[in-house]
């Protein structure tokens, strides 16, 4: 699984770093990727089809 986030989209609304710590972190305006998943991860996904932007972008 790879995770990106799009910087000029995220509105830094923190709810991807609350779904899911271990991947994300909040950094000023934005959120970025702390860590990449090792496997399928339910919480990533969540907080992907959660963001109100839709600035994260999940690949498997």
């Amino acid at each position: 699984m790879t995770v990106t986030i799009d910087a000029a989209r995220c509105i830094a609304c923190g709810m991807c770093a609350y779904t899911a710590p271990e991947v994300f972190h909040m950094v000023g305006k934005a959120s970025m990727v702390l860590a990449q998943p090792e496997s399928l991860n339910r919480r990533v996904q969540d907080a992907a089809n959660g963001c109100p932007v839709n600035a994260i972008r999940v690949k498997t």
